[in-house]
């Protein structure tokens, strides 16, 4: 649905948005309603792709979502602290509430530019997760695990909770030094738990659904043939909280760059777990973004849309 968007849609997307929370998960559900939300992240990679980020700002405000995930990789290698700055002012462009987690390239590849990924790490959380409010021109009140993990969230909108958890690409920072190592164990640990919390508080409210938001493409492939990665045991966690909710859950990811909608991860007997659906949104050279529509009435609670921002279409020249 694009900018025609009827009266009825914008009533109910006024309920959904009049219940966001970052509850602790006790409250009564909400009466149930549908909503909209944008999915993007991993751009803009290089100067020409800022105009077509400013156009896609522009595509995702003209439309009727009640807030936007960023699932992180604000730019290519944006270690200073100017690019933080540039970006916070960009996210407060989006009308809606914008939400975000962290990729790699904002700390964990910032050795490859000579500087300190901790200390990035530590830059990143004062600039955007110091309080416990999102980015956009209209603010979400979010959960976040403190002290220590601010970067990590939760909120609820309508009967569906979000859960963020920062896990990202290059292997999640292991394997380059001693203390990142030991960083990125603490962290994973921290994720599972938080994730674990996710999942109960969901549950205690009578949730219809959890999204779950993170950058790292966490390798289905290599998990269903129960060949270890960096993310196996995340993945472990997600497994077991998926098939103890039994209701729809969608993981949103980014990472690897490509437009996907799948159902990629198996249970303990090797068989597709049905109620776990996979997005993975644009990303650079694709400056576009995602829809997931939320439908209390279908089965299903989620739909997608690719949303192609038309003056960023690459021209490929004629045909062969």
């Amino acid at each position: 649905m694009r900018r025609g968007a009827t009266a009825a849609l914008a009533l109910t997307l006024a309920a959904a948005l009049a219940t966001c929370s970052g509850g602790s998960g006790g409250d009564a559900p909400a009466p149930a309603a549908g909503f909209e939300f944008a999915v993007i992240g991993d751009f803009p990679y290089s100067p020409t792709q800022g105009p077509m980020f400013d156009r896609l700002i522009e595509d995702v405000n003209g439309e009727p979502v009640a807030f936007t995930l960023h699932i992180g990789d604000i730019g290519n290698k944006p270690c200073a602290d100017a690019d933080l700055r540039n970006t916070r002012a960009a996210f407060d462009r989006f009308t809606a509430p914008l939400v975000y987690t962290p990729g790699d390239n904002e700390w964990a590849d910032c050795h490859e530019a000579g500087i300190d990924p901790l200390a990035r790490l530590a830059r990143l959380r004062e600039e955007f997760f110091s309080t416990p409010r999102s980015q956009g021109g209209r603010a979400l009140d979010l959960v976040r695990q403190t002290p220590g993990y601010p970067e990590n969230s939760r909120f609820s909108v309508g009967e569906v909770t979000f859960v963020g958890v920062h896990v990202v690409g290059s292997r999640d920072g292991l394997g380059r030094t001693p203390e990142g190592d030991a960083e990125h164990q603490a962290r994973s640990e921290a994720d599972q738990t938080w994730l674990r919390a996710g999942f109960e508080a969901a549950t205690a409210a009578g949730s219809r659904g959890v999204v779950v938001f993170m950058q790292a493409n966490p390798d289905f492939e290599r998990y269903a043939v129960n060949a270890p990665t960096v993310y196996t045991e995340m993945l472990k966690s997600v497994e077991r909280d998926v098939l103890a909710f039994r209701r729809p859950v969608l993981l949103v990811h980014g990472d690897s760059h490509t437009f996907q909608v799948d159902k990629p991860l198996f249970g303990p007997d090797r068989l597709r777990i049905e109620n776990f659906t996979r997005l993975e949104t644009f990303g650079s050279p694709d400056v576009h973004w995602a829809r997931v529509v939320v439908d209390p009435d279908r089965p299903e609670l989620f739909s997608f849309t690719p949303e192609i921002v038309g003056a960023n279409v690459v021209d490929h020249g004629p045909s062969r």
